[in-house]
C-alpha cells in the first residue's frame, strides 16, 4: 500500500473512515488503541477524526484495513502525515476542546480514548519544499535539536 503524499488525501481519508464506520462498525474496535488522532476542520462546527494507520495510506477502506491492519505500520503513516498536521499542546485550551469532542464522538461508538493521546489538526499548508528558502527553518531546527529535552518541550509550548 502506498502512503499519502498530500493534504487533500488526508482530508479524503478522514471522510472515508467516518463513512466506512456505517459499513464496517467493527473498525471501531481498534479506536481504544489509537495513539494519535488527526482532526479535519473542513467543517469547523463538526470536526471529523481519523487515525494515522488508516488515513496515512492511499484509498484504504475499512474492509481492507480489517484484513491488513497487522501488516500496516503506524510509524510510517505518522511520518507521512507530519507535513500535513500540527500537534496540539496537551495543556492548551484548544487541546481540551478537541479532546472533549473526540471523547463525545467515541462515546457514541461505545469507546473511550487512550489515557495519553496526541491530537493533530490537519492543515492544508503546502509541503515545505514548495515554500521557498528553508535556511532559517533548518537552522532553528538544528538549534532546537541541541537543546535538552525539557527545554525543547518549553520551546514547543511557546510556539
Amino acid at each position: 500500500m502506498k502512503l499519502i503524499t498530500n493534504a487533500d488525501q488526508v482530508f479524503e481519508n478522514i471522510e472515508r473512515l467516518n463513512a466506512e464506520l456505517g459499513k464496517e462498525p467493527e473498525i471501531s474496535k481498534h479506536f481504544s488503541f489509537v495513539h494519535a488522532w488527526y482532526i479535519s476542520l473542513s467543517d469547523p462546527e463538526k470536526p471529523m477524526f481519523g487515525f494515522s494507520k488508516f488515513i496515512g495510506y492511499e484509498e484504504l477502506d475499512a474492509a481492507m484495513y480489517l484484513k491488513q491492519y497487522k501488516n500496516l505500520d503506524g510509524r510510517n503513516t505518522e511520518w507521512a502525515l507530519k507535513d500535513f498536521s500540527e500537534e496540539l499542546h496537551p495543556e492548551s485550551p484548544q487541546f481540551e476542546v478537541y479532546y472533549k469532542k473526540l471523547t463525545e464522538w467515541l462515546a457514541e461508538l461505545g469507546k473511550t480514548p487512550r489515557n495519553r493521546v496526541r491530537l493533530m489538526i490537519v492543515t492544508a499548508r503546502p509541503e515545505a519544499r514548495e515554500t521557498g528558502d528553508r535556511r532559517l527553518l533548518d537552522l532553528l531546527t538544528a538549534v532546537a535539536d541541541m537543546l535538552p529535552l525539557e527545554q525543547r518541550h518549553e520551546l514547543r509550548s511557546l510556539l
